[in-house]
């Protein structure tokens, strides 16, 4: 018990200063979480789901936790099953019923990625990364990988560059 006090002390002293945390802090106060907003018809959605997958097993020992959010009211459990086994997406995921956690963090389009420290602080928000120029656009591979760079700031206890970058996608109703 003491040790969890000595530890989430210095997490709520960050969180009130708005302080960046030490990354040791970080790893002792629990993981860093990345909303993953997305739609089973969405064709970009369908399209970054293999890269969030690489993305999720790449930082699942740095103690982040992705967890794929959907939206829409047309996506029901058994469509999200069935969207994770066809588009291979290892990720947690579920119904984001009444989108209430989209609109609580204001996400317009999906896919739309919001991290979250531990400390409850938003330290990114936006675009995967720059894949796709605009709704039918994308280049041939990412030049900005947005959400690994915020991701690497994070952990190592620096200020993300760039916390936030306009998401292309296909609009949360």
């Amino acid at each position: 018990m003491l040790l969890r006090r000595f530890v989430f002390f210095p997490i709520l002293l960050v969180w009130v200063l708005g302080l960046t945390a030490p990354a040791r802090c970080i790893a002792a106060a629990g993981p860093i979480t990345v909303y993953v907003f997305l739609n089973t018809e969405c064709p970009i959605s369908q399209q970054y789901a293999r890269r969030l997958t690489t993305l999720h097993r790449q930082y699942d020992r740095a103690a982040v936790r992705f967890v794929a959010l959907f939206p829409l009211r047309t996506d029901s459990p058994g469509l999200i099953r069935h969207f994770c086994a066809t588009y291979h997406l290892s990720l947690e995921a579920r119904p984001d019923p009444g989108a209430r956690l989209a609109h609580q963090f204001r996400t317009a389009v999906t896919p739309e990625v919001v991290v979250v420290d531990p400390g409850g602080r938003i330290r990114y928000q936006g675009a995967i990364d720059d894949w796709y120029v605009a709704l039918g656009k994308h280049r041939p591979d990412a030049t900005q990988p947005y959400l690994r760079d915020a991701l690497d700031a994070v952990l190592a206890g620096k200020a993300v560059a760039l916390p936030r970058t306009e998401a292309v996608g296909c609009l949360i109703e």
